[in-house]
């Protein structure tokens, strides 16, 4: 670990968007072809459409956010929304794109909103506004509580990568965009210099795709022990906080 640790600034040198995966899908489409995947950093003109996608997909389809009425509640969904935009901001989010027949990437049908969390940040809280957004974010403070040592001490580091949001358009599910944006994390923390990555995951099926490329879990509480009402409905069983270090 430096003894200095000084605010993350994305390198003159590593131009957004840099494409970091492109692939084959899993199973044809209504068409019978196989689609065809780009995972890239976010550009600034594809922040709306992405912000349209998290808005749409992931809000309704995560647990937290989804029991709790997040995406319902006007003032959790403007500070939610906008705590993602500074996510933006950094130019360290993930984003899949589905190519067209001419080949070109326009349709966004994922992202994973990743962003550096660096130690001279540590103790910087998010401005939450709303009861839904106080909800996700202190069930988040709670489960990186049960994380000890912390994360930086523990891997000895002052920089890793984090991620407020996995998501994948339903039409496109089990084709491979949910591992590929996970694995992208390994290319982008490379080139970026980050050498680890930590993230909660409160969802079975992203949990399951963490494992697979390389996630260790550090903490795991179950809904029902964590206590809040709205939550004890999910149909996953634990949340987790999971790492994995980049090689």
């Amino acid at each position: 670990m430096s003894s200095e640790s000084r605010p993350w600034r994305r390198p003159d040198d590593k131009p957004v968007p840099t494409v970091w995966r492109r692939f084959e899908g899993r199973r044809p489409m209504a068409d019978g072809k196989k689609p065809r995947f780009v995972v890239q950093d976010v550009p600034p003109e594809l922040d709306d459409a992405v912000m349209e996608h998290m808005v749409t997909h992931f809000l309704r389809d995560e647990p937290v956010c989804s029991l709790s009425g997040l995406r319902d509640e006007p003032d959790s969904l403007r500070c939610f929304t906008a705590i993602w935009r500074g996510y933006l901001r950094q130019r360290a989010a993930l984003v899949a794109l589905v190519e067209d027949d001419d080949g070109v990437a326009r349709r966004v049908i994922g992202a994973n909103l990743t962003k550096p969390e660096c130690l001279v940040d540590k103790d910087k809280k998010e401005q939450v506004e709303g009861v839904a957004c106080h909800k996700v974010f202190d069930a988040y403070a709670y489960l990186m509580s049960r994380v000890q040592p912390d994360v930086f001490t523990r891997y000895g580091v002052d920089c890793y990568l984090t991620a407020l949001g996995l998501s994948v358009d339903p039409e496109y599910r089990g084709q491979g965009v949910g591992e590929q944006l996970l694995r992208a994390r390994w290319d982008l923390c490379r080139a970026l210099g980050i050498p680890l990555t930590v993230t909660w995951f409160s969802a079975r099926a992203s949990q399951i795709l963490a494992e697979r490329v390389g996630f260790e879990t550090l903490v795991e509480v179950s809904y029902e022990e964590y206590g809040e009402p709205d939550f004890k409905k999910s149909t996953t069983p634990t949340m987790k906080i999971m790492a994995a270090r980049i090689t």
